[in-house]
């Protein structure tokens, strides 16, 4: 799948980009900015490359925030987020619901 540059949630439109730097620092994999409106993306954890199936799911995992945030008023945990942004790529890619970039 090819991630988006922006997606629109409840109106907003967030900015989707990678910043390794930001994130790599912080030991953190993705971020979901409700003030700013962007989602900060990491393509490594540490000095590793990440796998591309795993930045997707952390980009799933990043918009279930957003639409939390902006549908749920924060409602659901990490945990919660987790499980529902990896049933959420695991159906929308296995059922090619999203075009599969190989």
């Amino acid at each position: 799948m090819k991630i988006p540059k922006k997606i629109k949630v409840a109106g907003h439109v967030y900015k989707v980009f990678y910043d390794d730097k930001f994130l790599v620092k912080r030991e953190i994999l993705g971020q979901c900015d409700f003030i700013t409106q962007k989602i900060r993306l990491s393509k490594k954890y540490g000095k590793q490359s990440r796998a591309k199936s795993d930045i997707e799911r952390t980009f799933y995992h990043e918009m279930v925030h957003a639409i939390d945030g902006s549908y749920n008023n924060y409602g659901l945990s990490e945990k919660e987020t987790q499980r529902l942004s990896t049933g959420l790529h695991q159906v929308m890619n296995d059922n090619f619901i999203v075009k599969v970039k190989k």
